[in-house]
């Protein structure tokens, strides 16, 4: 079968498939629950609030239900969770959508698939450059799905489980199982993709209503104005102006140039996982805050707040490791300010929250900590990275210049967001803004993450901490440009001033440039992204290959591919087997660094270098390797003496071979 139609078909039905593993789910825990006004929405809001709900609670109820029974008992349990919400769900679906809201649905679902499908002309494959996460994505889920949680490592093969934020792959995981044959850890991860993406626009509208700051504006103005934001980007589209000036060559990914601050859009292709972990810490602060704004909340009310908030900060924990490290800040603050007003009652409501999340995450987080052995701190303090300072000076004065200019960094990072924000503040007066508590909690969460993106850094592989903790931000800078717009706004038109709207331009253009680049960047004339685009015949002969050892190899078997170049992805986006190591990346779940390079070492001279056939199979065996995947261009492929050829292969096409290690024959090439 075609490629292109396989993997949007397998979209589509993943994407089915949230309805009954994220949003039903989801709308009966709201029903059940009554958090954030829900019985009393109106259906379109409920069926938003549901998606919600589904992204930021499940993911701590499914790693739950995974560690205690397996894949298929949670699936079932989460099923059989929305039998009772079967009827709402329909008769929601029946009353609110309209051909404008199913035609924005299926924008946004071509808009995934365009971003993380490959395209199969029938002799060759061109993938997306978000292949550079999706690898991970993929190879998680196939994790999960043969082997529960907590999931064996996927870049490399070892008795240790990986150490990683798992939380988003357990939905993931119940898709591609329910799935079958027609979804993989691709299309299962797009099809969660497109359900973050309604989720999103489920908490911007409880935040917006929990405020109480758009209560007089007319809700189409409304929503028009968070349409209208969420696509914008950040300004970086100068900054690729300028390198090109001075490179000669085009960045296919705009948010290179800076430390990275994604736009909705693209923050949702390529890393829905931490953006639900915005979605699920803010779900738990909007739980807490709803009750506290009560003069004499009833208990059970109280005792829902409580538990949604647990869930979802247990959620948040295990979606983004980062993400909660912000929230945590922002809740921290909280309490104080709690405290400081003699709250006692709101503050022992977000302590017991608070605990009650720990105990629920705690078979996550240790075994995180018991599965990573990289070492070091994983935290450290850095100044945020300030793209046109690089290379300009050097340290100490370069961490000086970068944190005199750290406000203008964000504003460059934050775009037609920044500007709305500080419009806001000039238009609305604090007490207002924070005349509810979800308004106080947009400064507090703002604060926190601005702060901890601007002066600390992940020490592991990129700067995951400034790039993730950042999107708690983007949500409050969001509602407030949506009141400041709505604000200015007359009657049902949005009106909106110059420089929001040249900012706005500026924004569209990097989004749109971010996303054409995805799929343009081979002609970018970049060595590292020349590199990604390899050999478009090859990547469609190993996507083959990958299939056919999945149904025909046993599924413990370890596959090994060469691991030679610096990022290595057929495996991991193909493949159901381990492999023994993936590249250089490989200590990215937690593998030691040197266990990591010293087998590089001994494995990568197998596909690089002319050594015999009693050699590869030694070494071979000593890391575990069940069958190698050669291909056309690795070096023992190129002269029929050498063992590439003298082995019976169990699979073989005129590009990929694959050759099980008992088979190799001795010998000199």
């Amino acid at each position: 079968m075609n490629g292109t139609f396989s993997d949007a078909c397998g979209v589509a039905v993943a994407t089915l498939l949230g309805i009954p593993l994220v949003l039903v789910p989801g709308y009966a825990l709201g029903g059940l629950t009554g958090i954030l006004g829900f019985r009393t929405l109106a259906p379109g809001d409920r069926l938003l609030c549901g998606a919600l709900l589904g992204i930021g609670l499940l993911p701590a109820l499914d790693s739950l239900l995974i560690q205690a029974g397996g894949v298929p008992v949670a699936a079932l349990a989460t099923g059989t969770l929305g039998l009772a919400a079967l009827r709402p769900v329909a008769r929601s679906l029946r009353e609110s959508l309209d051909r404008a809201a199913l035609a924005l649905a299926l924008l946004w679902l071509g808009v995934v698939a365009y971003a993380l499908i490959d395209v199969d002309t029938g002799t060759a494959l061109y993938r997306p450059v978000t292949i550079i996460d999706l690898v991970k994505h993929a190879a998680l889920t196939r994790a999960i799905v043969e082997h529960g949680l907590p999931p064996v490592d996927p870049f490399f093969a070892r008795p240790e489980r990986a150490g990683y934020y798992y939380g988003f792959y357990t939905l993931t995981a119940l898709v591609d199982w329910a799935g079958g044959r027609l979804v993989d850890g691709r299309t299962a991860f797009a099809g969660m993709a497109f359900w973050t993406g309604l989720a999103l626009l489920g908490l911007i509208d409880r935040l917006l209503a929990a405020t109480g700051l758009v209560a007089d504006a007319a809700p189409r103005l409304v929503r028009r104005a968070v349409l209208l934001l969420l696509p914008a980007g950040s300004l970086d589209i100068l900054l690729v102006l300028a390198d090109r000036t001075t490179s000669g060559t085009w960045l296919p990914v705009p948010e290179w140039l800076n430390e990275q601050v994604l736009n909705w859009p693209a923050s949702l292709v390529w890393v829905p996982h931490h953006v639900a972990g915005a979605l699920a810490g803010w779900l738990g602060l909007l739980a807490l805050a709803e009750v506290a704004d009560r003069t004499r909340p009833d208990r059970r009310a109280e005792a829902a707040a409580i538990g949604v908030a647990a869930l979802a900060f247990a959620a948040c924990a295990g979606l983004s490791v980062w993400v909660c490290l912000g929230t945590a800040g922002a809740a921290g603050a909280w309490l104080v300010l709690l405290g400081l007003e003699r709250r006692w009652r709101a503050a022992a409501r977000l302590a017991v929250a608070g605990l009650l999340s720990a105990a629920l995450a705690a078979p996550y987080l240790l075994s995180v900590l018991a599965n990573r052995t990289d070492g070091g701190a994983p935290i450290r303090f850095s100044i945020r990275r300030f793209g046109p300072l690089d290379g300009l000076v050097d340290e100490p004065a370069l961490s000086a210049l970068r944190l005199i200019l750290l406000p203008l960094n964000y504003y460059t990072a934050l775009g037609v967001c920044a500007a709305g924000a500080l419009l806001f503040w000039r238009l609305v007066l604090r007490r207002e803004a924070h005349g509810r508590e979800a308004g106080r909690l947009l400064t507090l969460c703002a604060a926190a993450s601005l702060l901890l993106g601007g002066v600390l850094r992940s020490a592991i592989l990129n700067n995951d901490l400034g790039a993730r903790v950042v999107l708690l931000a983007q949500v409050a800078t969001l509602v407030w440009t949506v009141v400041a717009l709505t604000r200015l706004s007359e009657a049902r038109r949005l009106r909106i001033p110059g420089l929001l709207a040249a900012l706005l331009i500026l924004g569209y253009a990097t989004t749109l440039y971010g996303f054409v680049g995805m799929r343009a960047y081979p002609a970018s004339d970049r060595p590292a992204f020349a590199r990604l685009a390899g050999r478009p015949d090859i990547d469609r002969a190993l996507r083959a290959a990958y299939a056919w050892a999945g149904t025909h190899l046993p599924r413990d078997l370890v596959l090994q591919q060469s691991p030679v170049p610096h990022r290595v992805f057929d495996f991991g986006l193909y493949g159901l087997q381990p492999t023994g190591v993936a590249d250089a990346e490989a200590r990215l779940f937690g593998a030691p660094p040197d266990a990591v390079a010293s087998r590089l070492a001994d494995v990568a001279p197998v596909f690089r270098d002319r050594l015999d056939g009693a050699e590869v199979r030694r070494r071979a065996e000593a890391a575990g390797i069940g069958a190698l995947v050669v291909t056309a261009q690795d070096a023992p492929w190129s002269s029929p003496d050498f063992w590439v050829w003298r082995s019976p292969a169990v699979y073989a096409d005129p590009l990929v071979r694959i050759l099980r290690v008992q088979d190799l024959r001795g010998g000199s090439p």
